[in-house]
């Protein structure tokens, strides 16, 4: 297992409650009193203390949202220090997590934003395709950038990314897909068949030497799938940690 693997495995996502004073984690925790610290979307950091585990309640909806809090199963933390956004998503982790490290702070830029036309070249030369669309979803006052990219189809594999853009450094995370046919899901359900870049969060950003930890949640029709990231060396991010809130209307 390698150094960031091994760093990442004591990480949770988490939602807040409607006041924003907890945080609920919905997967199983080894040793929850072990996460201290939270790093939410929006540039936000807490510290946290490990409550109790509870069980779902007789009332839930099944929905994993800061409504149903209290009737959902999980993991509760009490924000120590104030509270969060009730709209955030958060991270849990360790002590160590922040350790020698730098959380890069950034803003999202307008939704009707696009990408500069010059960042182009670069990103078709890596991946070998036609760039169609791109958005910005992510920038911080020293220039690093982070965009959604959509690829023209090779026939039926149809290709989106995740850049991050740091200097002449390009990190990417892909999300492949395969066409059936015009208007039909295609990287989740209900999109009709297009990449909606409004529907990507970065939750964090975190630089440790050479090495970027990347959060991300991405809503859908269903819900989110959040996940994190890292870049040790190199252009492409490796996936360490997965989970997922339903939360379909009712």
């Amino acid at each position: 297992m390698n150094a960031a693997a091994q760093l990442l495995l004591a990480l949770a996502f988490a939602f807040p409650n409607e006041q924003g004073t907890h945080l609920l984690v919905t997967t199983e925790v080894v040793k929850p009193e072990m996460l201290r610290i939270a790093v939410c979307s929006g540039n936000q950091q807490a510290t946290v203390h490990f409550e109790r585990t509870q069980s779902e309640g007789r009332n839930s909806t099944g929905r994993q949202t800061p409504r149903n809090f209290a009737n959902t199963a999980g993991a509760v933390f009490r924000i120590v220090n104030g509270n969060v956004n009730p709209d955030s998503t958060c991270v849990l982790a360790d002590d160590t997590f922040l350790s020698g490290a730098a959380l890069v702070p950034f803003a999202r830029p307008p939704q009707n934003a696009r990408c500069s036309k010059a960042d182009y070249p670069p990103i078709q030369t890596d991946k070998n395709r036609a760039v169609v669309g791109c958005w910005p979803i992510a920038a911080s006052s020293s220039g690093l950038r982070i965009n959604i990219v959509e690829f023209s189809r090779l026939l039926t594999h149809a290709l989106a990314t995740l850049v991050v853009i740091d200097g002449e450094r390009r990190m990417y995370v892909d999300y492949p897909a395969e066409f059936k046919g015009p208007g039909d899901d295609l990287w989740r359900a209900d999109d009709g068949g297009e990449i909606h870049a409004e529907g990507f969060e970065v939750v964090f950003l975190l630089k440790r030497g050479s090495t970027f930890f990347l959060g991300v949640d991405w809503a859908g029709a269903e819900g989110n799938a959040l996940s994190v990231h890292a870049a040790e060396a190199g252009s492409q991010f490796k996936e360490v940690v997965t989970d997922s809130w339903y939360r379909s209307p009712m």
